[in-house]
């Protein structure tokens, strides 16, 4: 199988005389770490005679088999041109995505569902509201919203309370209308996804807002209009 690897950048980490073939994962984790302590390891794998990968996050690396160079950057079949290293994301984005229960989402739900799409949305953010404008019109083209609450200054910010009470209202729908034209909201307390969102976010590297995934893994940041939205859902 051809490969062709887009280098973004090269890095020595090592000098060794042994057998590239016979390193295995371990021998490879221990050598990554050794380089880099303070990076968590998602996964490692062999992924060839050439190669191991390494995921952490949405970001991975490629350790060659004699563990002197660690490389970044796009390894693509040639036979077919499929970026395995892009597949590789957004399988990633897609097993985070399944952890998130849809009881902890403001969903809004067409008749026929062709499509479903997660939006991270924060009620302070002015595209935020810009996309949320666009709801009636995704709906009417059979998409299904499903909103992600996340508080992109954390949680000491004034967002991070009012979408807390808002979660905590009857209608969490009415009250986010409230939220995103910027008008008083009650304080509430009761227990909330907030915190477990915050952490979502970052393990999909989630830098801002609006941020959209779709059910393949793809990845839409910030606000679209619609019409555009719905071009990725259907290439």
């Amino acid at each position: 199988m051809k490969y062709f690897l887009t280098i973004l950048f090269l890095m020595l980490v090592s000098c060794s005389q042994h057998d590239a073939t016979s390193y295995t994962t371990k021998d490879a984790e221990e050598r990554f770490v050794k380089s880099y302590p303070d990076l968590k390891i998602d996964s490692i794998e062999k992924i060839n005679n050439s190669f191991f990968e390494i995921l952490i996050g949405e970001q991975i690396f490629y350790l060659t088999s004699d563990l002197n160079y660690l490389l970044a950057g796009n390894i693509i079949e040639l036979d077919s041109g499929i970026n395995l290293t892009q597949q590789k994301i957004e399988n990633f984005r897609i097993s985070v995505l399944k952890t998130l229960d849809k009881k902890d989402t403001i969903i809004y739900q067409p008749k026929k569902i062709d499509h479903i799409i997660t939006v991270f949305t924060d009620v302070s953010c002015p595209y935020c509201k810009k996309l949320h404008n666009e709801i009636p019109d995704l709906l009417k083209n059979n998409i299904e919203v499903r909103y992600v609450l996340f508080s992109r200054n954390g949680i000491d910010d004034d967002a991070y309370a009012d979408m807390a009470s808002l979660w905590c209202s009857e209608d969490k729908k009415d009250l986010l209308e409230t939220a995103f034209e910027g008008d008083f909201i009650k304080e509430e307390k009761c227990e909330n996804p907030l915190a477990k969102n915050l952490e979502l976010a970052y393990s999909l590297r989630v830098n801002g807002t609006p941020m959209i995934f779709t059910e393949s893994g793809k990845v839409i940041p910030g606000y679209v209009p619609y019409k555009q939205i719905l071009n990725t859902l259907n290439n």
